[in-house]
């Protein structure tokens, strides 16, 4: 006769066979994993001033700035923070930033806006790396998949305006419109990038298998699936090893945070509509002793210079376009708008416009001949550049539908 704890385990493997069956379940983990996850939890939320919860499910946290995870890493025990650049490039100051969050939703003096890191961020993470996260030129790069432009002389950052999109997604993949600055050999390569992210690792319901004594008890603990998913974010991603280590975000220690009111992982919540209304981010990455991040004309935060050895100085390349990540069994999900450029230009493909190279003095527009266009499958996606509406501008048009395999 079957034991209570033989029942247990074969009720237990046919929920799982149904919620996988059915598109229900899109991780299961262990206890020892879930454990983990909870410690790593513990060292990267550091405790709130004050929260906020948002109308999409996320929490926002008001972190002491001197307290925050980034100073968890080795290299910066005695960082003094910087609260602005010591040179912001003029016209990164022009203009007003659209407001995405609430009016109550502002950090006290001294406090930063982060916000909460989930188990969800942790596996979305893990699986990110899995799928092959890599730098565009990398020829390594075989499991994503790119439409982009790059810039390959030495520079000090860049600067461009991005259409926001909400290019579905299954829950294992990812879409994404990214600037890349980067330097140094492929295996240690030094980079920071920074744009939106639509992904459904980080909103997916997952189980933790939880033994104790298994011959006598086998239980379970579903974590249910707590708001929409495919959200347009903004996102960022730092590495000094050619993506074996880095992270997301505030994932791991290194990006110090300095704005009050815009955190990284902010849902961008005015998207562009196909042959309608375009909606527009502008992202800035530049050397101004540290690595700084503008958000339109907000200075957002910087990755601190002695992160990194190959852009302690400088860099020696410019990226900008789109990515996509998807297991190598699944149809690869749309870039940009889902569209190809040669489909249509305005209001119908995603872009990047006005993209401009800092050198620590002025920003400059790359000429054609500086420029190398690169998709990785002109099938599935496109990459075309084109004189924009400034003189001397070239404007990068990319995406497609996709529904390739890997």
């Amino acid at each position: 006769m079957a034991t209570a704890a033989t029942r247990s385990m074969k009720s237990v493997l046919l929920l799982l066979s149904v919620q996988i069956m059915f598109g229900l379940l899109h991780a299961v983990i262990s206890e020892e994993e879930n454990l983990e996850m909870e410690r790593q939890l513990k060292v990267i939320n550091k405790p709130p001033i004050k929260s906020f919860k948002t109308d999409y499910g996320d929490i926002l946290d008001c972190i002491d700035i001197h307290k925050q995870h980034a100073f968890d890493h080795p290299l910066l025990k005695d960082h003094k923070v910087q609260m602005r650049p010591k040179h912001v490039p003029k016209s990164t100051m022009e203009g007003e930033s659209p407001r995405l969050l609430p009016d109550n939703i502002k950090c006290p003096p001294g406090s930063v806006l982060i916000k909460r890191t989930t188990k969800e961020d942790l596996i979305m993470a893990k699986k990110m790396k899995a799928l092959g996260l890599n730098y565009p030129t990398n020829p390594a790069a075989a499991d994503a998949l790119f439409a982009t432009v790059q810039y390959s002389k030495h520079n000090l950052g860049a600067e461009t305006t991005m259409n926001t999109w909400g290019p579905s997604t299954s829950h294992d993949q990812a879409s994404f419109a990214n600037l890349w600055i980067a330097n140094g050999p492929t295996d240690v390569l030094n980079a920071v990038q920074a744009g939106w992210a639509v992904s459904n690792y980080s909103q997916t319901p997952f189980i933790v298998l939880i033994t104790r004594h298994i011959r006598v008890d086998f239980s379970l603990q579903v974590v249910p699936q707590l708001y929409s998913n495919n959200y347009t974010r903004l996102m960022t991603y730092w590495t000094v090893d050619g993506y074996k280590t880095g992270c997301f975000n505030y994932l791991c220690p290194g990006f110090v945070q300095v704005h009050p009111e815009i955190t990284l992982g902010l849902v961008l919540n005015q998207l562009s509509v196909y042959n309608g209304t375009q909606r527009d981010i502008q992202i800035t990455l530049f050397k101004d002793g540290e690595w700084w991040l503008m958000f339109f004309n907000k200075v957002i935060g910087y990755w601190p210079k002695k992160l990194f050895f190959y852009m302690y100085s400088g860099a020696n390349n410019v990226v900008w376009g789109g990515q996509v990540q998807s297991p190598s069994d699944e149809p690869s999900p749309p870039m940009g708008s889902g569209h190809f450029p040669r489909d249509g230009l305005q209001n119908k493909s995603a872009y990047f416009k006005d993209t401009q190279i800092w050198d620590g003095v002025n920003f400059t527009y790359p000429t054609p001949d500086q420029l190398k266009v690169c998709s990785t499958r002109p099938d599935c996606y496109e990459a075309k550049i084109t004189p924009g509406v400034a003189p001397n501008s070239m404007d990068l048009f990319y995406g497609g539908p996709g529904r390739c395999k890997i």
